[in-house]
């Protein structure tokens, strides 16, 4: 049997928020300014925990992707990892560490941000991706997520419907936040704040 990687993306694969990131790339200025000054009362109010974080970052996606098709997304995703990816975006520890159990077993990114930008940065680093997912309709970003927001108690759900745990003698998970704390039910070991 082998051994299972888990990786939560933002803040432990990286060293700043990819939602905010893409959004800037990926919408022009003048409509993210807008979106983000529009919203900002929301984004305060998610932050200090007033109210849901999942359905602001919704929003604020919504605001400035809707109606973009698949393809634009992947496009644009695609372009975003090319431009990030030599960059202090990504903290080089964890990127080793990922290249290095390539050979021990299977690795999976575990994120709560949104597949649009996700799948081009997991298929670049070669590894499985769970994470929240966007909606489309007959190709075209809807603004919704078909998926609950990927953190939190949802994490361990998610990987629990899409791994079979059985076939893996250990289960190593690494995070950076409280909302990684749940995944500890799951892991046989746990790191948290490995690579800073």
């Amino acid at each position: 049997m082998s051994a299972l990687y888990l990786y939560d993306f933002d803040g432990t694969l990286t060293t700043k928020d990819s939602l905010f990131a893409f959004l800037k790339f990926a919408t022009p200025r003048g409509k993210y300014i807008l979106a983000v000054v529009s919203l900002a009362p929301l984004l305060v109010l998610a932050k200090l925990g007033l109210i849901s974080k999942a359905e602001t970052k919704r929003k604020l996606i919504s605001a400035c992707l809707m109606g973009k098709s698949k393809t634009e997304l992947s496009s644009l995703a695609i372009r975003f990892f090319k431009k990030i990816k030599d960059t202090p975006f990504f903290r080089e520890k964890a990127l080793v560490s990922i290249e290095n159990n390539k050979g021990k077993g299977k690795i999976y990114i575990v994120s709560a941000s949104v597949d649009i930008w996700m799948e081009a940065i997991a298929k670049n680093l070669g590894v499985g991706l769970i994470c929240t997912q966007a909606d489309f309709k007959n190709d075209i970003f809807s603004g919704n997520f078909k998926t609950p927001n990927c953190n939190y108690e949802e994490k361990p759900k998610r990987v629990l419907a899409e791994i079979d745990l059985n076939n893996f003698s250990e289960i190593n998970y690494f995070g950076d936040s409280k909302g990684d704390m749940a995944m500890k039910s799951l892991a046989t070991a746990f790191y948290l704040n490995h690579f800073k």
